[in-house]
């Protein structure tokens, strides 16, 4: 045999060695890789988004609603609504007072006592200045563009966004018509589609994004339950309100 051949046959032996390591490889990505979709004959793999830096903001609000559901409710009500300038209720705006309006607020709580209450007493932390209707509720964009979370991640913006639908306007799955109080006006087939929509949006990862996601996603059949329940009221439910009306006519 030539020495051209030799060599040849060498190199081809080589080369099938890497190809065959090549293929094992590839079928044992690393925990890290995550498959993209295909383009052509060529998959494309990316690189998994990794946890959010434990000192971040994004870390700090995905802690929050991951915790527990005072925490939860506190994120909302007081990081997000009251740090913004708005009541917890979602529906009032209101600023925090001037030192000058504190000390005319001791002044009037003063006067109150000595008129047994006929001067009412100034407020002393904030002073309202915008009131929506009754069974409205300031968009989630009014709110976020004037609080200290600008700066999230789009991924947790849209978390943001899902945990304030889903307590504000959702009320976490419990419709409510009262008197003073009322969320029926977001139950509706457009509100719950656009939470979905949110929902079905988020990633995978990092986990701490999947697990607000599937959370949602239990939420959700919540909110759909509810609705179904109020278009649909059982037989049980009616006898209820019957004897309920009969009750007060009594």
């Amino acid at each position: 045999m030539k020495k051209k051949e030799i060599l040849f046959i060498l190199a081809f032996l080589i080369n099938m060695t890497g190809y065959a390591q090549e293929i094992k490889n590839n079928e044992n990505f690393d925990d890290a890789d995550y498959d993209f979709g295909t383009a052509g004959e060529i998959t494309v793999y990316g690189e998994r988004q990794k946890e959010y830096d434990s000192k971040s903001v994004d870390a700090y609000v995905l802690d929050q609603i991951n915790g527990s559901s005072t925490a939860r409710r506190q994120f909302i009500e007081t990081d997000f609504l009251e740090e913004s300038g708005f009541r917890r209720t979602g529906n009032v705006r209101y600023r925090e007072t001037s030192a000058s309006e504190k000390a005319l607020s001791v002044l009037s709580g003063t006067i109150s006592m000595l008129t047994l209450g006929l001067i009412p007493i100034k407020p002393f932390f904030g002073i309202e200045y915008d009131k929506l209707p009754k069974g409205e509720f300031y968009k989630f964009e009014q709110v976020f563009v004037k609080s200290n979370f600008k700066n999230v991640t789009p991924e947790v913006l849209t978390v943001m966004e899902l945990e304030y639908m889903l307590q504000i306007e959702f009320r976490n799955g419990i419709i409510i018509r009262n008197s003073n109080y009322t969320n029926i006006n977001y139950y509706t087939d457009e509100n719950i589609n656009k939470f979905e929509r949110l929902i079905l949006g988020l990633p995978d990862f990092p986990g701490s994004i999947y697990q607000a996601k599937i959370r949602y996603l239990n939420e959700l059949q919540k909110i759909k339950a509810a609705l179904e329940r109020y278009k649909n009221p059982s037989e049980n439910y009616l006898r209820a309100v019957e004897n309920i009306g009969d009750s007060l006519r009594n």
